[in-house]
């Protein structure tokens, strides 16, 4: 992208703050960001007035240049000191997401499922899915091996595939999302482009 794409301007806050917004709707409780270990990461400045407002807190990965994994470890083992038992993961690039899908794809984290994971387009989603809290013992332990991917996580764990007719059943979803489009990141300045002008 060759920009923080937390930082992109969207709907009158940035793409991080629409995460948010978004976050802050559907779950209750407190709020995490993870950011980079060498680096500091912001809030949006429109804080105030905002749902999130004094429920966020951001955490740092405690090692630099760590992976993906990593970032999953930090926000799962800050979730669970918060007493959380689930935790609900986005990544920030996603400028459709909405309230419908997160709470649809939480409502299929019941145990003994440790991941509920949606599989969009064919993949697996696993900056979309609820996680155990629990599991942040067993990413750190994936981490001493050498992993650095997401997905080996949600490989190592008991897992519930929410497929796109199981989001659609929740009238919800089907409401807010026919397409499913709350699940399609942005990597490129053309499809940041393209997905404003969608928006």
């Amino acid at each position: 992208m060759g920009r923080d794409k937390a930082l992109l301007p969207l709907g009158g806050t940035t793409l991080l703050g629409h995460v948010l917004d978004v976050l802050a709707e559907a779950v209750d409780g407190p709020l995490l960001v993870v950011g980079a270990a060498e680096g500091s990461r912001a809030l949006p400045p429109d804080t105030a007035g905002r749902r999130w407002h004094g429920r966020c807190r951001v955490v740092h990965d405690p090692v630099p240049d760590d992976g993906p994994l990593r970032g999953l470890a930090t926000g799962l083992a800050a979730a669970a000191g918060t007493g959380a038992a689930t935790a609900f993961v986005a990544a920030v690039d996603l400028p459709h997401l909405h309230a419908a899908v997160v709470r649809a794809v939480l409502a299929h984290r019941v145990p003994p499922v440790e991941v509920a994971v949606p599989v969009l387009d064919g993949h697996r989603q696993p900056l979309l899915a609820a996680y155990a809290t629990t599991l942040a013992a067993r990413a750190e332990d994936l981490l001493a091996r050498g992993e650095r991917r997401t997905g080996a996580l949600v490989a190592a764990s008991r897992v519930r595939e929410i497929l796109p007719a199981d989001l659609l059943a929740d009238p919800d979803v089907a409401a807010a999302d026919q397409d499913l489009r709350a699940g399609r990141g942005v990597n490129t300045p053309e499809e940041w482009d393209a997905e404003r002008g969608d928006r």
